[in-house]
């Protein structure tokens, strides 16, 4: 499957993410750490951790030596903007 096909697969799943995994994932797109993640959302990091593990598996992405988590949660809310978005 391509990039871009992954991508469109992905967002097709976004409507799956509850309200707090979306916020994480967002956080994630910002490039905010685990850590950073947790106080803004009061939890404790290994709970982010958790959220992040279970996000990138509902989504069906998977970081890989090229493509960090990172860019795959930016990569995803890109591709669910409705166009014209920044």
């Amino acid at each position: 499957m391509s990039l871009d096909a992954t991508y469109v697969a992905a967002t097709t799943r976004l409507p799956l993410l509850d309200r707090r995994e979306r916020e994480v994932l967002q956080l994630v797109a910002l490039g905010h750490s685990r850590n950073q993640i947790a106080a803004r959302l009061y939890l404790a990091p290994p709970t982010v951790e958790e959220l992040c593990t279970r996000i990138f598996a509902t989504l069906e992405l998977t970081p890989t030596p090229h493509l960090d988590r990172r860019v795959l949660a930016v990569l995803t809310l890109l591709q669910s903007a409705p166009p014209g978005t920044p």
